[in-house]
């Protein structure tokens, strides 16, 4: 069935406006859409440059019937769409870079930002928001001292549709949450860890109030941690965090 797409020429936040609408009831992958953000944010309350015209900043609202341990993949869950909907409809090799990071050529041209809100009285709502840089040209974009902000005109030679990547992305949300919701978490991590960008690469991970972790990027496992094989052989699970190569 299809669902309704808002479509907006500037909005504070596509997330906002999409969280107040599932609040009023709108029904799983209703999309909100704007041509440009005032107050786009990403993981952490970090801006995410939202200029009109040339990149691509949508939501979804979710209702996804899934168990509470399943709750953190929907995160995963849309990166993968992302990468997804980017590889069939540009050719170009995303990959993912944990938590919610599309890479191409190491370079960010896309990130996801997923926010949940429980009810007193209703069952849990979650939004999914995607930022893609499509038709930005490299001198509007922020610098980014690892993992520097490209886009996919910078990186293809040539431009694309945001209509078309708006529609693959949810298409394939639609299917990957269809997969999670049949107890399919171990499919969608799978299918995760093979568009992993930084699967084996060195790496250091920033924790919020826990210790700085080092060691071997090994995927991620089946509730959405990230697995980073340290020196001695340990294995760290890690929940939340920033990553960084070692270089």
């Amino acid at each position: 069935m299809d669902t309704p797409i808002y479509r907006f020429k500037e909005l504070a936040s596509t997330n906002d406006e999409a969280m107040r609408l599932a609040q009023g009831g709108a029904l799983a992958f209703t999309a909100v859409v704007a041509d440009s953000q005032s107050a786009g944010r990403g993981r952490n309350g970090r801006a995410w440059v939202s200029p009109g015209g040339t990149g691509l900043y949508a939501s979804l609202v979710l209702h996804p019937t899934v168990r509470a341990g399943d709750i953190p993949l929907l995160t995963l869950l849309c990166g993968l769409s992302a990468a997804e909907a980017i590889r069939e409809t540009t050719a170009l090799d995303a990959r993912i870079k944990w938590p919610n990071d599309i890479l191409v050529n190491m370079r960010k041209v896309a990130g996801i930002l997923c926010e949940a809100s429980i009810p007193a009285d209703g069952d849990p709502i979650a939004i999914a928001g995607l930022g893609v840089n499509v038709n930005t040209l490299p001198r509007d974009l922020p610098e980014r001292p690892l993992f520097p902000a490209t886009s996919l005109v910078a990186e293809s030679g040539h431009c694309h549709e945001r209509e078309e990547i708006l529609s693959k992305w949810i298409e394939r949300t639609r299917h990957w949450t269809r997969v999670l919701e049949s107890g399919g978490a171990r499919e969608v991590v799978a299918a995760w860890n093979a568009l992993d960008a930084l699967r084996g690469a060195g790496i250091r991970v920033t924790q919020a109030g826990g210790p700085e972790v080092n060691g071997t990027e090994a995927g991620a496992d089946a509730e959405g941690r990230l697995l980073v094989l340290a020196g001695d052989g340990a294995l760290h699970r890690i929940l939340a965090g920033d990553v960084k190569l070692n270089v």
